[in-house]
């Protein structure tokens, strides 16, 4: 297993997992024409490259075997989703395609991002995880993180609450 850094020229290969992964693991909770159209707007390869084009943003895939199984994506300063205290760090994404989730790829993920909060100096780790998804819920309440607030979160019409999730480190 290895990690990768992203930039630019991998925009392509971001941007497939992005769309693979989040369809896997929402698929069925919202109506197919409504998820097409958040995957186009969200996975686009522009969109993907202007994320990863920001000088705030912190890309890895994880690859094994020959297949890159996921990836990370940490946000600092501007590039924070929302807008935060001094001295955090947002984990974005950890994104893990099913066929590799169980085997451990998903902790290796979440570890390496708190590496990268701890060489960043970060007094805290925060992310956002939609209330009904209890195994994502359930392993960052395992590793520590408390909820400490909500947002919502728009798919089409449909409005989620995502829960805020933070870690003092």
């Amino acid at each position: 297993m290895t990690f990768r850094a992203c930039g630019p020229e991998d925009a392509l290969e971001v941007a497939s997992i992005g769309r693979d992964t989040y369809r896997q693991t929402f698929e069925g909770h919202y109506d197919p024409d409504v998820m097409a159209q958040y995957l186009d707007q969200a996975f686009n390869p522009d969109a993907v490259t202007k994320e990863l084009d920001h000088p705030q943003s912190n890309f890895w895939l994880l690859e094994t075997g020959g297949h890159v199984a996921g990836y990370l994506k940490m946000n600092q300063g501007l590039a924070q989703t929302e807008a935060q205290e001094e001295g955090g760090i947002e984990i974005e994404r950890i994104y893990l395609l099913k066929a590799f989730q169980g085997q451990g790829f998903g902790r290796a993920l979440f570890d390496r991002a708190m590496d990268f909060a701890r060489a960043c100096e970060s007094r805290f780790v925060w992310l956002g995880v939609w209330e009904n998804n209890h195994r994502a819920l359930a392993f960052y309440q395992s590793m520590g993180f408390r909820i400490v607030g909500a947002h919502d979160f728009r798919m089409g019409e449909v409005v989620d609450t995502d829960y805020i999730m933070r870690l003092t480190l």
